[in-house]
């Protein structure tokens, strides 16, 4: 049976416009992210990474190795590393391919080249030997540039692999209609979702700080023992 307290609750609630915050929550995070590892700023995506730290964390199930890696980050920048390595690891997590261009991660880099070396494995068919492999791998960036520099001589064309993004106005001016027409920001009380009830205003609602200094004080004594939950 529910309480007066309860009741009050119950009558006021607004699935609709909790939904609505709870994508603004997270999805302004997701956005200041992904905006400081185009502008390569370090500071700015170990801040988000503190943040995605206690989302993950409160989500559970098969987030928490992803809290344990960026838990395991906040320990090698403030703890584990010389200051000089710290300072790299903050501000070398990314890199501008072209002039002009935004800046990428570096494991997307990785798979750049991880290409290029598949091609040439490829092209060497049964002659592929460990020495080859190794004389490839250690002449991959000067293998690379020198692919440009002959493709751009010889004005060869290569097809990019990215998709052609098609404009999302239409769609955009749809959903914000909507979103005017039902008031979705505005409280209103006794909006109900069947599959969405009982929204939360953010996925952090709930969350135990208190939990959350014991789980990273455990993770510390782990470290100190070499033990590391990964």
């Amino acid at each position: 049976m529910l309480t007066i307290d309860s009741q009050i609750t119950e009558e006021k609630r607004d699935d609709m416009l909790a939904y609505q915050k709870s994508i603004l929550d997270y999805g302004m995070l997701i956005l200041n992210f992904w905006d400081a590892i185009s502008e390569g700023d370090g500071g700015r995506i170990l801040r988000c990474w503190k943040f995605f730290l206690m989302y993950l964390k409160h989500q559970g199930g098969s987030a928490t190795k992803y809290s344990l890696e960026a838990l395991y980050l906040m320990f090698q920048v403030y703890a584990l590393l010389s200051p000089q390595a710290a300072h790299r690891l903050v501000w070398n997590r990314g890199v501008k391919v072209k002039l002009g261009s935004s800046n990428i991660p570096l494991d997307l880099l990785l798979e750049f080249f991880n290409k290029v070396i598949k091609e040439a494995v490829k092209k060497l068919g049964p002659s592929a030997t460990p020495k080859s492999l190794d004389r490839i791998c250690n002449s991959l960036g000067i293998t690379t540039a020198l692919m440009k520099r002959f493709d751009s001589n010889l004005s060869v064309f290569r097809r990019s692999g990215k998709h052609i993004q098609r404009s999302a106005k239409s769609d955009t001016e749809k959903v914000v209609n909507e979103l005017v027409k039902h008031n979705a920001f505005t409280h209103t009380p006794g909006r109900k979702y069947t599959f969405y009830s009982k929204m939360k205003p953010s996925l952090l609602c709930g969350f135990n700080l208190h939990k959350m200094f014991s789980w990273v004080n455990d993770h510390k004594r782990h470290m100190i023992l070499y033990r590391r939950a990964r």
